[in-house]
């Protein structure tokens, strides 16, 4: 996860979820929880998430209620939400 401000946004771009969902990963309980803690507390403060994939955009809208219009796929231009409507 890397965090920044961009053009007076805060920007949050996450890479991976699989921990909350995979019982096998490597993190224990507490690097679990400081993880999902420090995802938690960076999308209150951002104004726009990038992630790398349709999947881990659904995750962060399920799993922490981020606003789907502010979830951008890495490799398009346009918000996760009007995604569906294209398909």
């Amino acid at each position: 996860m890397k965090k920044y401000k961009d053009k007076g946004l805060w920007v949050v771009e996450i890479d991976d979820l699989s921990f909350i969902s995979d019982r096998g990963h490597k993190l224990g309980w507490l690097g679990l929880h400081f993880t999902h803690f420090r995802i938690k507390l960076a999308l209150r403060k951002a104004d726009k998430v990038i992630v790398p994939t349709k999947d881990v955009a659904w995750d962060v809208s399920r799993y922490y209620f981020f606003p789907k219009e502010r979830i951008y796929i890495s490799d398009s231009k346009m918000p996760y939400s009007e995604s569906f409507r294209e398909a």
